[in-house]
């Protein structure tokens, strides 16, 4: 944690950089990594289960989130790094449905589902996932708190393999800590999942062509999440 003074110069840096720097802004292109495909994915997962709010981990310089406030709907998003925190505000400080967080994301998500998310149990719940770059990778308690505490969520993850399509790319910070199948396979039994793939290929697709997986409770979702022509089974 650092002290206040180096606190507020980062926070005051991070605001200032997005208004000085607008280069800044999109560094992966724009929402979803420039994905046009993964794109109208989300447009027809929000047509299909029709959430009654987002929740971001991993909101960076705030470009998905951006994209998220879009809608409408209640955002909620979460940012461990400050200035990439102060960065997002500063972005989206106009945008009065969106609620962003500074801290580890399992503390702000449990601190949301004891809180506002939670009061949206029995409506489903959109989780967007992509808190991962560094050593500690929190994805795994991500998805186990959420599945215990919104059985109703549709969660989809950023930087994830996609079986059988090697032009996607995904993240790997060593053995145990692939974004793979393997990884989720734990959750998946725990919490009677089901999960879902892009069914573009990496060829068709625009942007940076980072891979996905899209999560759910196979007895309440699964069904609904086989009829969308954007995805498949592994």
């Amino acid at each position: 944690m650092q002290d206040k003074p180096n606190r507020w110069r980062t926070l005051a840096q991070g605001a200032w950089d997005y208004f000085r720097h607008p280069e800044l802004r999109d560094p992966w292109g724009g929402p979803f990594n420039n994905q046009q495909a993964r794109q109208a994915l989300f447009q027809a997962l929000l047509q299909a289960f029709r959430p009654w709010a987002i929740v971001e981990t991993g909101a960076y310089r705030g470009s998905t989130t951006e994209y998220f406030a879009g809608t409408g709907l209640p955002v909620f998003s979460a940012e461990l790094d400050l200035h990439a925190y102060a960065f997002s505000r500063a972005r989206l400080w106009r945008a009065a449905n969106v609620r962003i967080s500074n801290g580890d994301s399992r503390a702000v998500l449990r601190e949301w589902l004891d809180g506002p998310i939670g009061t949206g149990r029995g409506a489903n719940t959109f989780f967007y996932l992509d808190a991962h770059w560094g050593e500690d990778l929190p994805l795994a308690e991500e998805i186990d708190l959420i599945f215990a505490r919104c059985p109703d969520a549709i969660v989809m993850i950023d930087d994830f393999e996609v079986p059988g399509d090697g032009g996607y790319g995904f993240d790997d910070y060593g053995p145990g800590k692939a974004l793979n199948a393997g990884y989720i396979g734990p959750a998946m039994k725990a919490h009677g999942l089901a999960a879902f793939y892009p069914s573009t290929p990496a060829a068709s697709e625009s942007g940076a062509l980072r891979g996905c997986v899209v999560l759910a409770k196979a007895q309440l979702h699964g069904q609904t999440l086989a009829g969308l022509s954007l995805l498949r089974a592994a």
